[in-house]
């Protein structure tokens, strides 16, 4: 606020009194007043993931969602690079094809699951002699039966709900019923694309920022090329643009999580904003800046509106907002670091290979490169992995004509699972190996280098090894 003296000529103006949030580190924790306002009239800009999970959500959710968007419509506004973003990712597996890729998925470690169960008691009956015991195995047999009607009735439920969640008649863009509704919401509402020039001075500034950790966006320049990696700042330079145009407050809705949009929550205090992106804001237009996640719109506009938002809907949101909070999953960890550390191969998950229509047993990463594919076996266990829990190693690699097949451990191999390794080494002819990383997470290249020389080693050298 400024205060102005006009009782001579030539009067200076005078900063009002310095109060307690008067300083660039200082934060306001939002209240609904500041809600009300928000939703009334201030800029509401929607990240990618938010249009992106109307597919990945179950009906109820997804209808929930609009109901809120229906009540924002006129404080909508799209940054050009979530259009983008949303036309680039709209027809992959893991977004429009979501509910049947996962139960494909789940179904698939169902049945690897029961395989290892499966081995493991033949192996049992092998170790104790009990091999051709009529008794004992009709006992085991009638249980495997049980376990497999089990087993088969899960897989029927699974893919049951996947048919009711899954969105009927999306493959045709007229008959989409996400792409109706948002058409619908979004006309006029969408920023235009920046001219070229200005594209291209964005992906440069993109790219210093991030070499200088300054937010938005740095986590992706880890793994990303620069097309795809200055994303998320092209998107923040859209907001800029248009919140200074607008000289408006932003709330800006995001599932993205990551540690360059949020000062993350304590159990003193909750997520907010980085501290740069407030600055940034305030010095070019001279506004605020929220952000809430998806959860915590619904939760909001529930209270504000009156609406009947279901609180299933609200928690169903905020755990997958949580779970991406955490830090890496150890196969994404190493999934990661392969696509850093080999950047000429292709790198296949889970979900890649069942998209492409690949059968049981799986790996969980394969790694394809000019001489072949290496399949990748994860196991986080706390105990020592035993040879019944890699049993189906070579069914793997014969099933999938792998050239190697690495088994990456949280914890040792035992004695019988070394010599199951060299078994399936000789029986197959792949190069097969053991490596043991201590690290859970992806949090430098050094804790992984174990790894890195075991992919190399089975992409130039023979027979198994381990580490």
């Amino acid at each position: 606020m400024i205060e102005e003296n006009h009782g001579t000529a030539g009067a200076t103006k005078k900063a009002a009194p310095r109060g307690l949030f008067d300083c660039d580190d200082a934060y306001r924790t939002p209240t609904r007043d500041d809600y009300e306002r928000l939703f009334k009239s201030s800029l509401v800009a929607l990240d990618t993931n938010v249009l992106l999970n109307l597919y990945r959500s179950n009906n109820r959710t997804r209808k929930d969602t609009f109901s809120v968007l229906g009540k924002l419509r006129d404080r909508i506004w799209i940054p050009h690079q979530v259009l983008s973003e949303f036309w680039r990712n709209r027809d992959l597996p893991s977004v429009r094809g979501h509910h049947r890729t996962k139960a494909k998925e789940t179904c698939a470690a169902l049945d690897k699951a029961h395989r290892s169960m499966s081995d493991a008691l033949d192996r049992w009956l092998r170790d104790v002699h009990l091999f051709n015991d009529t008794d004992a195995r009709a006992r085991l047999n009638r249980d495997k039966e049980s376990m497999e009607n089990v087993l088969t009735g899960l897989k029927s439920f699974i893919q049951a709900q996947a048919g009711r969640d899954a969105l009927k008649d999306a493959s045709a863009t007229q008959s989409d019923p996400v792409l109706t509704e948002l058409d619908r919401l979004l006309h006029g509402r969408i920023g235009e694309p920046f001219p070229e020039t200005k594209l291209a001075a964005a992906r440069k500034e993109a790219k210093e920022r991030a070499e200088k950790h300054i937010p938005p966006g740095y986590e992706d320049f880890k793994d990303k090329p620069i097309e795809k990696a200055a994303g998320d700042y092209l998107l923040w330079a859209q907001i800029l643009d248009e919140a200074e145009r607008r000289e408006s407050d932003v709330l800006l809705v995001t599932g993205d999580v990551k540690p360059d949009w949020w000062i993350p929550a304590t159990s003193h205090a909750p997520a907010r904003p980085r501290t740069e992106l407030t600055l940034e804001l305030r010095k070019r237009a001279g506004t605020r800046l929220f952000m809430v996640t998806p959860s915590q719109l619904l939760a909001q506009a529930n209270e504000i509106f009156n609406l009947r938002v279901d609180e299933r809907s609200v928690n169903d949101l905020a755990t997958a907002e949580r779970e991406q909070s955490y830090p890496s999953s150890y196969s994404h960890a190493i999934q990661s670091m392969l696509r850093q550390q080999f950047p000429e191969a292709q790198v296949l998950t889970l979900d890649d290979q069942i998209g492409k229509g690949m059968r049981t047993p799986i790996p969980d990463l394969s790694v394809i490169h000019s001489g072949g594919t290496i399949g990748i076996e994860v196991k986080k266990y706390t105990q020592p992995v035993r040879a019944e829990d890699i049993g189906y190693l070579k069914r793997m690699v014969e099933e999938h004509r792998l050239s190697a097949a690495l088994v990456v451990s949280h914890s040792p191999l035992t004695a019988p699972a070394m010599e199951h390794l060299r078994n399936v080494a000789s029986e197959t002819g792949a190069k097969v190996a053991w490596v043991r990383i201590n690290s859970t997470h992806l949090e430098g290249l050094g804790s992984y280098e174990a790894l890195a020389m075991s992919v190399e080693s089975l992409i130039s050298t023979q027979g198994p090894e381990g580490e």
